[in-house]
């Protein structure tokens, strides 16, 4: 098997290396250096300000629209677009927008400053591997002890929320909103026996 690097233009890469194959696979890793500097897009897009609705005036705006009269014979497509037409027309002067960067996008709920100094390691050793100062089997159980960490802490923020749902139901959706992922299962593992019951106790509220 050969393995390549394909590039649109000449002089973008160079220092091409091969480093030996991976584990089992016949494919040949390859290390090469990017000759450009990186830039990051920052994109500013507009999104709606939940925090800053009026939602009194939006109940209000929608209920003067005289449904009945303007659904009354319509289609399903058809009064979909009236009732579109009709909540993005009020959602005008109750909603305001604002910019949202990536650039000052949160850190997830589970990343704390404790994790951060778990997760730099990794940083070092794959600098130390890329460099020929730390072995591949050293640099492997770094980043698996480092895997390890974020998986503890996702599931350490995801119990903190079944427990917290019943008496404060906003947590879980801003715990939610901040992880930014999909909410797995938990694993007892982690935890142990005591802690697995209560996630099963918990489990049909979330």
């Amino acid at each position: 098997m050969l393995d390549l690097v394909l590039t649109n233009k000449e002089g973008l890469v160079g220092d091409v290396k091969l480093k030996g194959s991976l584990g089992c696979s016949d494919h040949e890793m390859v290390e090469f250096e990017i000759l450009r500097a990186a830039r990051r897009a920052h994109s500013k897009l507009p999104t709606l300000d939940f925090r800053r609705a009026d939602f009194g005036l939006f109940r209000d705006l929608l209920g003067r629209v005289p449904w009945d009269k303007a659904l009354e014979g319509r289609g399903a497509q058809d009064s979909w677009l009236i009732f579109k037409g009709h909540l993005l027309q009020a959602q005008e002067p109750c909603i305001p927008t604002k910019k949202k960067s990536s650039k000052n996008t949160r850190r997830p709920a589970w990343m704390t400053k404790e994790l951060l100094g778990k997760v730099k390691p990794k940083k070092e050793a794959y600098r130390g591997w890329k460099q020929g100062q730390v072995a591949w089997e050293e640099y492997r159980e770094t980043v698996r002890a480092a895997r390890d960490q974020v998986r503890k802490a996702k599931a350490l923020i995801e119990l903190n929320l079944a427990r917290d749902v019943k008496g404060n139901k906003k947590s879980f959706y801003r715990g939610w909103c901040m992880v930014g992922d999909v909410i797995h299962p938990l694993n007892a593992m982690l935890f142990g026996p005591g802690v697995y019951e209560v996630v099963l106790e918990m489990s049909p509220v979330v």
